[in-house]
């Protein structure tokens, strides 16, 4: 008499919120979550001996729980929780308003009145008194705690009970008794597995959709006419390198090896599912519509949701490919959507019961002389915050049906695959994940094939410096959440700020070999509203006035470069330029002509570390300000200053600048910033950066034309690029290989060109289909509307002499050689 078995496979995964040029995390919810659902899953199952799991945790997910309890990591929360309530300052104050509301009110909040009063306070704009904001600071830390643990720790219930009016010392150990539990989850993971009663398995590092890393034309397996970047990703010992530090660190943890892996979204690939061979993985996981894609079958559900074809997925996969061997199993994505979307509408008991009863149904509807298993596997943190109680009462009423039930019985997967005989067999893997068996969540849109390209340049320019690289960066970089949440089919809220952390990552990886990052970097993703971090402006022209004419005159300037620092009189600093003028902006406490009409000026040094200095005093009596420099001191102080007063600089140099406030003989404030406060003068490619920036429909369609010529390295032969006025024009790509010379010509949207031509400036390459290019840029004109970026002279002189020796037959002017050629803009 065969047997249903039931494996629950647990996913806990965080992307990599930490800047690895600071201590801190962008965002608390790997603390919080650890001390919920990282404790509770597990520690829940003490009260079930009979039921067995199967928990995956992604290994940068370990290494950020690490972080914080070796204090190389903090959060924005914490460190607004520690501080005490009496000192918090109008930022400190607003921070928290904003963000200790951020949970499930109903289901987490407003069980303790107290929160609730607070929150109805915020709403109608009350003010807040000191015992409001420590109140607040205890009571969101508290809410995130295990329901069980806050009944049964004597600590917590003591603050439960008590309710309000916490003290600095009681906040202190609410704080403390979050890192007693951080500390302890991972012995607590440990001795259950060696008790047999779990199997924790591992996930490629930093969650990348390995198939992608490989290649990322692997994404048109699934779907044939999926736009792809400009520029194809094709990484395979990037895919291998995060296989091996995830195994790696699983180890040091575990004290041996995994032997299941969660691919990060279930995504795989037939040279993933060989890499996994490889690396002696016993099993994997992925979603059943995968599987039937693979065996090339059509299934259907009934109106229950109940499979036509149940002895097909019940069961664990041998894979063959190529003579390396894996097994796999195959989640039931209803089961396993029922538990993450619907039971938490349910009264606990009811679903609980509906789960158990559908287990029931499936076993009668299998052959009875073999054992089978249904795999549910799903997200194991982010579903429990909708359920009453946590999901406490849901799991106990469930776990309890399961270890009582003669007819169903839990077990591990690996415990599964040791004991069976059922196993069905495979030649083949779909390439696809469990998002609609594609990978279109993390590719294919404009937003997502943009940050594919970041990634792609990044990756390519630092191939030549592996040894030196900052791995971790360009990792962390390379996992699925930037890409999940770019372009319209996901929406977190929080886009704008993931975006900033992915090109935040990549930045690190140029700073870790003293390069200046690109600044393509500083582009915001995602447009809808930019996080300006911006060393380079954009050209623009505002009205000199001394006043904020409107909110969008300096939009297109630095950002506030004195943003993140303090200061006692100067409240910002900003600067952009055109080709004519360079443009200041500074901000004083109070309006700018107070502090002049008693005596203060502003002196504004300008130097360069290769030669060159001037200094301007700015003042009521325009002292030292004549010949076209214009000021205006009224609410702000408003500067120009025409570019032919930097003579003694180079041309190519960069500007750095400080900001001394005086009065009288007396400086009163210096501000200084070698990393932020500095420019470049500006040239006709900032001026075509700019156009395109401003252009208007980010996915108007662009025809690129080139010609490539490729010895040891790929020069640019020619490239012509013409704006096309049908923005309806479909995606296009045609590639000719004429011996030496491969002509290309694709359509790619405004933002692709704008990003390829913020490359040439900056990095002198460019990156079509699997090539990189070198286009290293002499100087640039403008003729008649054509903007003409020419090569460096060496360059043309090359292809030239290459050219005429090879008795190469080229369909364009010698003097053309190298260029690039824009029309339309």
């Amino acid at each position: 008499m065969g047997k249903l078995y039931v494996s629950f496979i647990w996913h806990m995964h965080q992307p990599y919120y930490k800047d690895t040029s600071k201590s801190l995390s962008i965002f608390p919810w790997v603390r919080f979550h650890g001390i919920k659902n990282y404790y509770n899953m597990v520690s829940i199952l003490k009260d079930f001996p009979k039921i067995k799991q199967t928990f995956n945790f992604v290994p940068s997910l370990l290494l950020q729980i690490q972080e914080y309890l070796d204090r190389r990591t903090t959060d924005l929360w914490l460190e607004k929780s520690l501080k005490k309530a009496s000192e918090l300052n109008m930022e400190d104050k607003k921070f928290i308003l904003d963000n200790f509301f951020l949970l499930n009110k109903e289901k987490m909040g407003f069980i303790f009145p107290r929160f609730k009063e607070l929150y109805y306070k915020k709403l109608n704009n009350e003010e807040y008194t000191v015992q409001d904001f420590l109140d607040l600071q205890v009571l969101y830390n508290l809410a995130w705690f295990d329901p069980d643990l806050r009944k049964k720790d004597s600590f917590l219930i003591y603050l439960v009970e008590k309710g309000k009016n916490f003290t600095e010392e009681e906040k202190l150990k609410v704080i403390e008794k979050q890192f007693e539990i951080l500390r302890g989850l991972f012995s607590l993971y440990r001795s259950m597995q060696d008790s047999g009663q779990i199997e924790v398995i591992f996930s490629p590092f930093f969650h990348p959709i390995m198939p992608l890393l490989i290649d990322t034309k692997s994404a048109k397996v699934s779907t044939p006419e999926l736009p792809l970047p400009f520029d194809y990703f094709s990484f395979k010992e990037d895919a291998e390198k995060q296989l091996f530090l995830g195994k790696e660190y699983y180890r040091k943890l575990f004290d041996k090896d995994p032997l299941g892996i969660w691919p990060s979204e279930q995504a795989v690939s037939p040279e993933f599912v060989e890499m996994v061979s490889e690396f002696n993985i016993k099993w994997f996981v992925s979603d059943e519509r995968i599987l039937f894609k693979s065996l090339g079958e059509d299934f259907l559900r009934d109106n229950e949701e109940f499979i036509n074809k149940p002895e097909i997925l019940y069961k664990p996969y041998r894979i063959n490919l190529n003579g390396k061997e894996v097994y796999a199993v195959f989640r039931d994505q209803v089961l396993s959507d029922r538990i993450g979307f619907v039971y938490m509408n349910y009264p606990p008991e009811d679903g609980a019961k509906d789960l158990y009863y559908r287990l029931l149904k499936i076993k009668n509807s299998l052959p009875q002389n073999s054992d089978f298993l249904v795999t549910i596997a799903l997200d194991g943190e982010n579903c429990w915050e909708y359920y009453d109680n946590d999901g406490r009462d849901f799991l106990r009423n469930l776990y309890t049906l399961l270890s009582d039930s003669k007819e169903l019985e839990t077990i591990t997967v690996k415990d599964f695959i040791e004991k069976t005989k059922n196993f069905g067999e495979l030649n083949n893997i779909f390439t696809g994940s469990w998002i609609n068996a594609d990978l279109t969540t993390w590719i294919g849109e404009i937003e997502e094939n943009l940050a594919w390209e970041y990634l792609t340049i990044t990756r390519k320019f630092v191939e030549k410096k592996k040894d030196r690289v900052d791995w971790i960066s360009l990792m962390a970089a390379e996992g699925s959440d930037w890409f999940w949440w770019y372009g319209d089919d996901q929406e977190s809220g929080y886009d704008e700020i993931f975006d900033e952390i992915f090109r935040s990552h990549l930045k690190n990886v140029y700073r870790s070999i003293n390069k200046a990052y690109p600044s393509f970097l500083d582009f915001p993703i995602v447009f809808r509203n930019p996080l300006w971090r911006s060393r380079r402006s954009l050209i623009f022209t505002p009205k000199i006035d001394g006043i904020i004419t409107s909110k969008d005159e300096w939009v297109l300037s630095s950002l506030n470069l004195l943003e993140e620092k303090k200061s006692e009189f100067i409240t910002g600093i900003y600067y952009g330029y055109d080709l004519s003028n360079l443009y200041m902006r500074i901000d004083l406490m109070d309006k700018a002509e107070k502090y002049f009409n008693d005596d203060y000026f502003i002196v504004i040094n300008f130097y360069s570390r290769n030669k060159g200095s001037c200094k301007y005093r700015l003042d009521l009596r325009n002292e030292l300000c004549g010949d076209n420099i214009s000021l205006k001191i009224k609410d702000i102080v408003e500067v120009s200053i025409p570019w032919d007063k930097f003579t003694g600089f180079d041309r190519n140099s960069t500007i750095h600048f400080k900001v001394d406030l005086c009065k009288n003989t007396e400086m009163v404030e210096s501000l200084e910033d070698t990393e932020n406060f500095w420019f470049e003068i500006p040239n006709l490619m900032d001026e075509i950066i700019t156009k395109l920036f401003l252009f208007g429909d980010p996915s108007r369609k662009v025809e690129l034309s080139t010609m490539l010529i490729s010895r040891k390295k790929v020069y640019n032969l020619y490239s012509k690029v013409s704006i096309l006025q049908d923005s309806l024009k479909k995606d296009f790509v045609k590639i000719e290989n004429k011996g030496e010379i491969i002509e290309v010509t694709k359509h790619i949207s405004l933002r692709e060109l704008l990003f390829l031509i913020q490359c040439v400036r900056d990095l002198k390459v460019f990156g079509i289909l699997d090539k990189y290019v070198c286009a290293p840029v002499g100087r640039v004109s403008k003729t008649e509307g054509i903007y003409v970026i020419e090569p460096k002279v060496f360059v043309h002189d090359f292809l030239k002499k290459y050219i005429e020796k090879e008795k190469l037959e080229v369909p364009i002017e010698m003097d053309k050689l190298g260029r690039i050629e824009i029309y339309g803009l």
